[in-house]
């Protein structure tokens, strides 16, 4: 493989007409697939002469005492030498410790804050792109993990390669068509050297178990097709989930509609002094919503719109099971009241008509 060939699968991806008038922030770990897309992106930025366009930040998780401090420090000599600004921001402890009770996870808080960091870093400096480095392997290990969770179809579709984080912002993935053999080999093209973070070894995280112990023994059983299987599946998740998503967004215009007639019809009536746009109390984290909606449509698609709402919350929407959202959905439906949901969220009626979420931070 010559070097341009890994440029141009990463180009296909992401075109530079794309990027060469925006800020990149490009987030970077010092593993070899994230050195491997800062030396790409360098290489094609100057080229194009627009390596000012460039930025890179590391998030430091401080749980590897001097293996981290390591780690950023080989980010950042490399950030200087390619003559790109380097940011550094570190997750505090205890933060770290209550997302990880929050979610009942210490990988899933880490990723969370460290999305966070990403996100706010790339803000504050007027990124337009957030770029990770998640490749083929990263995606396939991802729908094993989540397929063996006993993830619905929306999460078998993978990693997005773009995520909108809002008008402003959106994360591109661009190596998602790319393997972490052909991420190695431009290394070595390279000569670029690179961190090795030691806790991937570790059997306590199940994502490395499915690295380490269950990708070598697919690969034995059905050597070079179990890839493909899975993508395919990953497509044929994507595909039903887009309809899913489209039933959805009706049920979002029908409740709109709903609370606009109810909110003409009280204003009507001089009953209320005042009415919010929006059926939604944010100082006490809740939200109402109108029932007759959510009764007329399929079990399924009320489940897609109150996933929608936990993860515009940010509730725990990790600790919410198939059980739970199910039990959630009848009750919402039927008008009957239900025990608490994880993450300290209960659902109450108002009034036949309305069904209130509400999380109780001292519940």
């Amino acid at each position: 493989m010559v070097l341009e060939n890994f440029e141009n699968a990463l180009l296909a991806s992401f075109p530079l007409e794309q990027w060469r008038e925006r800020r990149v922030c490009l987030a970077i770990s010092g593993g070899a697939d994230s050195i491997a897309a800062l030396r790409a992106f360098a290489r094609i930025a100057e080229r194009a002469d627009v390596s000012n366009n460039l930025f890179v930040v590391t998030i430091d998780h401080r749980s590897r005492g001097s293996e981290s401090d390591n780690d950023v420090l080989f980010v950042r000599n490399l950030a200087e030498r390619l003559k790109l600004a380097f940011f550094v921001r570190q997750i505090d402890p205890n933060e770290l410790q209550k997302e990880s009770q929050r979610q009942g996870s210490w990988e899933g808080a880490a990723r969370s804050l460290r999305y966070q960091l990403l996100v706010e870093t790339a803000q504050q400096n007027g990124a337009r792109f957030l770029v990770t480095a998640h490749h083929t392997d990263d995606q396939l290990e991802t729908i094993l993990f989540r397929l063996f969770r006993g993830s619905g179809l929306d999460g078998l579709r993978g990693i997005a390669p773009y995520r909108t984080i809002d008008d402003s912002l959106s994360i591109v993935r661009p190596l998602l068509q790319v393997n972490r053999a052909e991420i190695l080999e431009y290394l070595r093209l390279l000569g670029q050297s690179y961190r090795t973070d030691s806790s991937n070894e570790s059997p306590v995280y199940a994502r490395n178990r499915i690295r380490n112990e269950l990708v070598p023994a697919l690969e034995g059983l059905f050597p070079g097709k179990w890839q493909n299987a899975l993508l395919r599946l990953a497509q044929i998740a994507s595909d039903t989930e887009k309809y899913f998503d489209e039933r959805v967004e009706e049920l979002e215009r029908e409740i709109a509609a709903t609370q606009n007639r109810e909110i003409a019809y009280f204003k009507t009536l001089d009953e209320l002094a005042a009415v919010p746009e929006q059926c939604e109390d944010v100082t006490t984290d809740s939200i109402e919503i109108p029932r007759a909606p959510i009764q007329n449509v399929p079990e399924e698609i009320a489940i897609r719109y109150f996933r929608k709402i936990w993860k515009s919350k940010k509730w725990a929407l990790g600790s919410m099971g198939n059980e739970e959202w199910r039990r959630l959905t009848q009750a919402a439906q039927q008008g009957t009241s239900t025990n608490q949901l994880p993450g300290a969220v209960f659902i109450s009626f108002p009034n036949e008509s309305t069904i209130r979420l509400e999380r109780r931070r001292n519940a």
